[in-house]
């Protein structure tokens, strides 16, 4: 096979033809910012010119049936798995990076064995590569909208929100984003200055792969695919030890090992345990790969790594009990006093004035139109509403990361956004090669991109009149417009800085004060106005990987456009079946349960050591309620314990400044390396399990500091494919284990309780607690029913 042109390319820039007269003409007005304009200039292509090649051949084919047997297969593939993955109490996915390393070896098995033809037009190549790439990406992730659906129709019991609603709700945040995309590209793609460098390393894979060419030059002569797949097995069978066999490798709990899990240690227990809804994890560390994941610690810079983790233990460790033991919010450790742990902090739950947990579906209520609102009487009589330390002090976090990355960026990437901006408006005239190359191609009408908008609002605007969402016309078109408005700024400071700001937070605030008490609008347009900007940066991005492969425009409107839907629909179609399947029974009418029956799966949740809480759909439910069904205006209000948390907008416009002036008066210092909102961002989802605080860095530190400075040739060929083979093999595993030990809720196969698999996971609680929990489990397991009334010792 000749070597892809993605590997070659040499082309200068594109020369200037501008005469002698007019560039004498042109002295006179030439200015510092028009010089500075062309230095920055400059940088852009020493950047993309170091990855890009500056190259094409149009003559080769992209949107092959080979791409959609591919693209699709994976697509399909991780949008399933990914959306059970969903379910887990840490989250947990499959990097879309695994398409890219599968795809090339059966991409040209399929061109030997294929006939010539529409099913075979030559060579497995690189565009076609790319392709299928952006068609797994665009499915992998479970849409945002998972979590509303989810939340509205089981968790909040609204049993009349139909399938066909949930399915349009779906595919038109996925998709209404697209049309955003497609209107701002000339801003937010075409020009050179908008970089993306996100893209770099994927486009660096593609080419390392059809190179041909064995990037360590003979010195690690196992191909990746080789490795691949030994590394893939040796996670899958170690798997089943934390996740099964021995769960307590997964939460080492230092601190429970030096109490010897005494009773009545509640501060050892609030720094030490690592349970959800319990501690906080101090000192503790896990050996199980699916919670190190999360975090991505060996494709994730290190850099950006130590920042996060800086601010995890500074906020979680040290922050976090100093606000817990002076019960800055008024009740923190009364909260949660009647669980087995005698207090709770690492959850997203709601509490009464008394420190009861409260069910979510309690503060909800049907007015005489049948729409959810505030149950006005079972809120009076509960507030204050209390939630934990940890959970307020995430939203303090999260109002000051909003200010914090404004100011960050302006201080730090101002004035470069300022020139790429400046230079951006003129390349719109005076184009780039790599743009030149692309005007080869028929490009996409914007009257495609705005038929596209204005199918989708409308479908937008009619699901939430007419298909339970309950958000007005004029919500739909708010959260559209916020979107919209938000879209070329955010998506320029991403395209050069790679930070976004979400919007989740502040959409909640915007429509919680205009509609307070409609839990579901609120909800509704948090999923919207969230989705549309980042959704549509997230295909911005992909039409910029298109830009770079030169990609066909509208071979890449297609690709999304279906994967958007397809995955949208198949992903949907998991959360709803899985949910569902899980059966439900009959329970008394009650405020926690208005239909009358109880979802089964809800059961893990109340499992501690199961390790499929829901955790993310918990969270977005606590979020309705609180910003929805009580309103910012009384749960952050002058009278609310948690006004104070307010003060996080003002802390974000401050706290930047300070690494910044320290830079300037130590240039030499590590100043920049100080990221505010990275450190304050709180990448650690609260209720998920806290065992995964230590080993994640250290992770990153052996494989992006050590491996990577003294073995540099073995990281660039083998370090992402690590992560994708630990990826894959925990994935089997996973799976394999939740449907056969867990699914069935009537019929469930724990592994027996002994000095590894303890009934908490990780040895915290007492010892006679202990006890009674693994009869419990045990006595659960296999079919049968516990009857704590037969067991004396553990009746009470």
């Amino acid at each position: 096979m000749s070597r892809s042109p993605l590997t070659n390319g040499s082309a200068q820039r594109t020369a200037n033809t501008s005469s002698p007269s007019q560039f004498k003409n042109d002295e006179a007005s030439y200015s510092e910012d028009d010089e500075e304009d062309e230095t920055y200039i400059d940088e852009i292509y020493t950047i993309i010119d170091a990855v890009v090649p500056r190259s094409d051949d149009p003559t080769l084919p992209a949107l092959t049936f080979r791409v959609w047997v591919l693209g699709i297969s994976f697509g399909v593939f991780l949008s399933c798995i990914n959306t059970v993955f969903s379910f887990r109490t840490n989250t947990f996915s499959v990097s879309p990076f695994l398409a890219v390393l599968l795809a090339y070896p059966v991409g040209r098995f399929m061109a030997r064995v294929l006939p010539d033809g529409i099913m075979n037009p030559g060579s497995f190549n690189y565009k076609e590569h790319t392709l299928i790439f952006v068609i797994t990406n665009t499915m992998s992730s479970p849409p945002y909208a998972l979590a509303n659906i989810i939340g509205q129709k089981y968790q909040l019991y609204q049993t009349d929100l139909s399938l066909l609603s949930c399915f349009v709700f779906a595919i038109v945040t996925q998709c209404f984003g697209y049309g955003f995309a497609g209107l701002t590209r000339r801003y937010l793609v075409r020009p050179p200055a908008m970089l993306w460098p996100s893209n770099f390393g994927t486009i660096a894979m593609l080419k390392s792969l059809h190179a041909d060419e064995d990037s360590s030059n003979g010195q690690y002569p196992i191909s990746r695919f080789q490795f691949f797949w030994i590394v893939a097995f040796i996670a899958f069978v170690y798997e089943f030890l934390p996740t099964y066999v021995a769960p307590m490798l997964g939460a080492l709990s230092v601190i429970c090992w030096f109490v010897n899990n005494k009773p009545n240690n509640r501060i050892a227990l609030m720094l030490g345990s690592t349970s959800p809804t319990a501690g906080l994890g101090l000192l503790s560390f896990t050996l199980d790969w699916s919670f190190i994941s999360s975090y991505g610690p060996i494709t994730t810079p290190l850099w950006a790594m130590l920042n996060q983790f800086l601010g995890l233990y500074f906020f979680l460790w040290i922050v976090i009990p100093i606000l817990w033991l002076t019960n800055a919010f008024g009740n923190d450790q009364a909260l949660g006093a009647d669980s087995d742990y005698g207090f709770s902090l690492n959850t997203a739950a709601t509490y009464n004035k008394n420190g009861v947990r409260i069910s979510n579906t309690k503060f909800v209520a049907r007015d005489t139109y049948a729409k959810l609102i505030l149950n006005t009487t079972f809120y009076e009589q509960n507030k204050p509403i209390y939630i934990t330390t940890y959970f307020a002090l995430e939203y303090f976090n999260s109002f000051l990361v909003f200010t914090a990355a404004f100011v960050h960026v302006g201080l730090w990437y101002g004035k470069d956004i300022w020139h790429r901006f400046r230079s951006s408006l003129q390349d719109l005239d005076s184009e780039d090669i790599h743009a030149q190359m692309m005007d080869q191609y028929p490009d996409v009408p914007d009257t495609w991109y705005i038929a596209f908008l204005g199918v989708t609002t409308v479908a937008a605007v009619l699901v939430c009149q007419l298909g339970g969402f309950d958000l007005p016309w004029w919500g739909t078109l708010l959260a559209i417009a916020l979107a919209l408005v938000s879209m070329v700024p955010i998506g320029t400071i991403q395209a050069i800085s790679g930070q976004q700001i979400g919007l989740n937070v502040m959409s909640e605030f915007l429509i919680g004060l205009i509609l307070p008490g409609r839990i579901a609008a609120v909800m509704a347009f948090k999923t919207f106005s969230y989705m549309a900007m980042y959704q549509g940066l997230l295909l911005v991005q992909d039409l910029k990987l298109g830009h770079y492969i030169k990609i066909p425009p509208r071979n890449m409107f297609i690709a999304q456009v279906v994967s958007s839907i397809l995955g949208s629909v198949i992903s949907t179609a998991t959360a709803v079946g899985l949910y569902e399947s899980f059966g439900k029974v009959a329970v008394p009418v009650s405020a926690e349960y208005p239909a009358g029956f109880k979802w089964l799966i809800q059961d893990q949740d109340s499992m501690g050591n199961s390790g499929w809480s829901s955790t993310i759909y918990n969270v977005f439910i606590s979020a309705g309620a609180i910003w929805g069904a009580i309103g910012p205006a009384r749960f952050f209000g002058p009278n609310s314990p948690y006004f104070k948390t307010l003060i996080g907008f003002a802390v974000g416009l401050v706290l930047p400044v300070i690494p910044w002036i320290m830079y300037q008066l130590q240039p030499d210092s590590v100043w920049h390396l100080v990221n505010i909102p990275l450190i304050a961002i709180f990448p650690a989802q609260i209720g998920s399990r806290r065992s995964d605080l230590i080993t994640p860095l250290l992770v990153s530190i052996l494989f992006n500091y050590f491996v990577k400075k003294y073995r540099y040739v073995w990281w660039r060929k083998y370090a992402y494919v690590l992560s994708a083979a630990l990826d894959t093999g925990t994935a089997v595993t996973l799976l394999i284990v939740f449907f056969f030990a867990q699914y069935n809720a009537a019929f469930q196969i724990p592994f027996p309780v002994w000095f590894l698999n303890p009934a908490d996971q990780e040895r915290c609680l007492s010892t006679p607690v202990l006890d009674c929990k693994a009869r419990e489990i045990m006595g659960n397991a296999y079919g049968k029913v516990y009857n704590s009334a037969k067991d004396p010792q553990c009746a009470s």
